[in-house]
């Protein structure tokens, strides 16, 4: 299938607030971890809190390594538009699988753990 510059362009801004909404909750999520560990001490919660910081270090690494992928997509986009300016518009470019399957991916990733994380959190809060 094939878009045009100017709707993949709109799609990677898309992308990127996305992306930049799941980093922003890390940091909360890092922080309710941390009153977590100076109320607990037992090896199960310790365990599972370990496990949540794993998590989320992973989220966030993946996150910034996905910005990076999408700032490219689009700086590669403008570029074309800028050296094409008269077939922005014109669906010529063939759309790439890979992005949004990874964003999909990383949406259910997110929710799923967002979830677990807040099952966990209702449990010891």
């Amino acid at each position: 299938m094939k878009d045009s510059i100017s709707h993949l362009h709109v799609v990677c801004e898309d992308w990127m607030r996305e992306l930049q909404f799941y980093k922003n909750e890390i940091p909360f999520s890092k922080k309710r971890i941390e009153e977590l560990s100076t109320k607990y001490t037992t090896k199960d919660v310790l365990a599972q809190i370990e496990h949540c910081e794993n998590k989320f270090h992973i989220m966030d690494t993946h996150g910034d390594e996905f910005i990076h992928d999408v700032k490219a997509k689009n700086k590669w986009l403008l570029n074309q538009a800028s050296e094409q300016p008269k077939f922005i518009g014109v669906k010529m470019i063939a759309a790439d699988e890979n992005i949004p399957d990874l964003m999909e991916f990383t949406a259910r990733d997110f929710a799923s753990t967002i979830e677990e994380f807040y099952e966990f959190l209702s449990k010891y809060m």
